[in-house]
């Protein structure tokens, strides 16, 4: 059968709802008397498996995959184990004339050649119904005739062939011509077919979906994959350098924001984000502060003694020249508690603070910073 009309007539739209792969809006379509608009994907997808084979105008074949690989895919499907598959596939692949190029990839196979790969793939499960969208478009001449007598062929060995085309040489072979316009079919012409030879067709029956197809089409999925990195090593492995480079700089980054975020909250933390100044005066930068004599040190005891207050400790400060032996400097002199390094948080490298008793004593105790440590 022959699906002929101009472009955008809506030839290819009827093909893929006669393979199952668009829905119908309106009306019924029925397959060996099953509505399949009641069928869900899985469904449709067993159906097509085992019924329907498909040709397509650029052959569609994986280019990584010889020829016997190609016409396997059908039966990886179906579950089909690797030694008859490819028993089956080099036997289709002979009777097609192709016998002497089984170990042939696509491009090292002509347009016609290809195409023959393709009819295989479509018989290879049976194929009781062959869906052909422009099989003859991108053939020349001589393989355009030899496509359209072993599709004939196959017709008279039993196989239903529809066929969507823009070639009148492939229109007068057909025994059914349906023209489509704008979506609908303004002619419908039928031809008395030649006697269907009785014969042993090329297909088998129908596939069916063996225990453990899941787990096979795992296998086979990962052994196609193997073989496409290896035919392209080059590519494979600067693929393979960016996703590591990707991965690697984003870890990176998350590793170097999250030792800057813990780094400024300790900053933070040694600051002494719960400790509260009490100055004196009306505010900030009063003037005549030093003049308010309204806070005592005994202030800084009674605070302590409160339940809510962790430590306390009285600040004054000045400016004076401080001298060690013969060399005398500026210095910014701070009077404070034994609590003041628990107020601000400070920690110690090494040694330790003074504490009340320190003060109270008069002990002399030495707190120097990094910097004078390496100094000294």
């Amino acid at each position: 059968m022959a699906i002929i009309g101009a472009s955008g007539s809506g030839k290819s739209t009827l093909m893929n709802i006669l393979g199952f792969l668009d829905r119908a809006s309106a009306g019924s379509y029925r397959f060996n008397g099953q509505d399949v608009s009641k069928l869900d994907p899985d469904q449709l997808a067993q159906l097509r498996r085992e019924h329907f084979g498909f040709i397509f105008q650029r052959y569609q074949l994986l280019p990584d995959l010889d020829a016997v690989g190609n016409v396997e895919v059908p039966a990886i499907y179906a579950g089909e184990g690797r030694a008859a598959r490819h028993a089956r596939a080099a036997d289709l692949l002979g009777q097609l004339g192709l016998a002497e190029r089984l170990d042939h990839r696509p491009g090292e196979l002509s347009g016609g050649q290809q195409q023959r790969v393709s009819v295989a793939r479509a018989l290879m499960n049976g194929g009781e119904v062959i869906l052909a969208d422009e099989p003859t478009g991108a053939l020349d001449t001589t393989s355009s005739k030899e496509l359209i007598d072993l599709l004939l062929e196959l017709n008279n060995k039993g196989h239903t062939v529809v066929m969507v085309t823009h070639d009148p040489e492939v229109d007068q072979h057909a025994h059914r011509t349906i023209e489509i316009s704008d979506g609908r079919i303004v002619s419908d012409t039928k031809t008395a077919p030649e006697d269907i030879a009785n014969v042993e067709r090329l297909d088998r029956a129908p596939a069916k979906q063996r225990p453990g197809a899941a787990l096979l089409r795992l296998r086979e999925a990962l052994d196609m994959s193997l073989k496409a990195l290896l035919a392209h090593r080059v590519r494979s492995v600067l693929t393979m350098l960016g996703i590591i480079i990707g991965i690697a700089s984003v870890v990176l980054v998350v590793a170097l924001g999250t030792g800057t975020q813990e780094k400024v909250l300790d900053n933070i933390s040694s600051l002494g984000t719960r400790t509260i100044t009490v100055r004196s005066g009306s505010g900030f930068g009063a003037r005549d502060v030093n003049k308010v004599q309204t806070l005592m040190p005994s202030d800084a005891d009674v605070l302590a003694l409160q339940p809510y207050v962790d430590g306390a400790s009285p600040s004054v400060a000045t400016k004076s020249t401080v001298v060690y032996r013969s060399t005398s400097s500026d210095a910014s002199i701070n009077g404070v508690g034994g609590d003041y390094f628990q107020v601000h948080n400070y920690i110690t490298v090494n040694g330790a603070t003074f504490g009340s008793e320190d003060v109270k004593n008069r002990a002399q105790v030495a707190v120097i910073d990094e910097h004078a440590r390496h100094l000294f």
